[in-house]
């Protein structure tokens, strides 16, 4: 008998399953198609490696921002974005730690760290391009091997590798 009433009751919850997912289809015909889901399973993930850089001069004091092929800004920072941590760290043999976002596209201007930290607000981009140092350009970008959040406590391995 309990076998019985355990067929039953599953057949009637499958009754109860099938309207649900055709109703549930129904709706769904009706309605805006669902954007797709993500898929769950593992992922790798993009970790950024921590970049090395030359340049020019000695420029390593300045503020830098990018230009693009036509000279267009690409990177700047806001003068809140600037702060002791953004200076590069120097490795060897004219190589630094990239600590402010720079690319290979970067040039420095005439603006210090302190003094364009302390500016009230972000210059205008012709202002910007005013405090270029004619010729002050990253001459040669690496990626290292090391995860850029990682990289001060693994300057010993970056600078092995350099």
């Amino acid at each position: 008998m309990n076998k019985g009433k355990l067929i039953i009751g599953a057949v009637a919850l499958l009754g109860v399953a099938a309207a649900c997912t055709h109703k549930a289809a129904d709706t769904a015909e009706m309605s805006a198609p669902a954007a797709p889901s993500p898929i769950a399973g593992p992922t790798t993930g993009y970790i950024p490696r921590a970049t090395v850089f030359r340049m020019s001069g000695p420029y390593a004091d300045k503020v830098a921002v990018t230009l693009d092929a036509q000279g267009n800004l690409t990177y700047y920072p806001a003068p809140g974005d600037i702060t002791k941590s953004s200076m590069p760290v120097y490795l060897k043999d004219g190589w630094w730690l990239n600590c402010q976002g720079l690319s290979a596209g970067s040039v420095f201007t005439d603006w210090t760290f302190t003094d364009y930290a302390a500016l009230p607000a972000t210059p205008s981009p012709s202002e910007i391009k005013a405090h270029i140092i004619p010729g002050a350009v990253v001459t040669a970008m690496e990626r290292t091997t090391v995860p850029v959040t990682q990289a001060m406590q693994n300057l010993d391995k970056i600078k092995a590798n350099l």
